[in-house]
């Protein structure tokens, strides 16, 4: 295993030890999805500039994706039984004795969406590790919780690792004198750029703002 856990080390580990790369892959997401350290895992980085390796042909998606959506999901049943188990408790832990704003803003945010915030809080950094974790205190029912982390886990490795994948395909086109297919992913590319951008300039602040306390579980 890689003794440097940065982005450009672990790629370089990953792409001359085929081998152990859906156990990186699990354990990177695995880290990032746990509520007390997911803020120092670089699993999104990693995963992100992994898309490049697909695209190129020297890993498999097959491996990523299984790798990262086995370790998605445990790293989020795990914070997930951690705020059932401790419930308000939690909040006398690090990093949140500090930080309290860290686990409020999860609060605010389930609250108010309640199984939707446990699915697409994972597609948010701020709020990737914390939502489970505040759905667990919150008393979250066990079914709808895993139905949602399931689920979000699924499309969340295809979502990082699709604008690295795309952008290597794009160049490999233009290399082999297809300009047109290379013309087509690009502008394919920007459109769902262009919309993701939107969407979280649009949508980010009202999900992040106060809730309503009326929300249900």
């Amino acid at each position: 295993m890689p003794a440097d856990w940065s982005i450009d080390a672990v790629l370089a580990f990953i792409a001359a030890n085929r081998a152990w790369g859906t156990v990186v892959f699990a354990l990177l997401a695995f880290g990032e999805s746990l509520a007390f350290i997911g803020m120092l895992v670089p699993a999104t980085g990693v995963l992100i500039a992994a898309g490049a390796l697909v695209g190129a042909g020297v890993i498999s998606f097959w491996e990523l994706w299984i790798g990262g959506t086995v370790g998605a999901v445990l790293g989020d049943s795990i914070s997930y039984w951690f705020g059932r188990r401790f419930g308000p408790e939690i909040r006398r832990y690090p990093p949140f004795r500090t930080r309290p704003h860290l686990l409020a803003a999860a609060e605010r945010v389930f609250t108010r969406w309640g199984w939707a915030a446990v699915f697409f809080g994972r597609f948010i950094g701020p709020l990737r590790a914390t939502i489970p974790l505040a759905a667990g205190m919150l008393a979250m029912r066990p079914a709808a919780f895993q139905m949602a982390n399931i689920g979000s886990a699924v499309l969340w490795i295809p979502v990082l690792i699709l604008p690295g994948a795309a952008v290597t395909i794009l160049i490999d086109q233009f290399r082999s004198g297809n300009e047109t297919s290379a013309v087509v992913i690009g502008l394919v590319l920007g459109a769902v750029i262009l919309g993701a951008v939107v969407a979280v300039r649009r949508y980010a602040p009202r999900i992040l703002g106060n809730g309503r306390p009326d929300g249900g579980t």
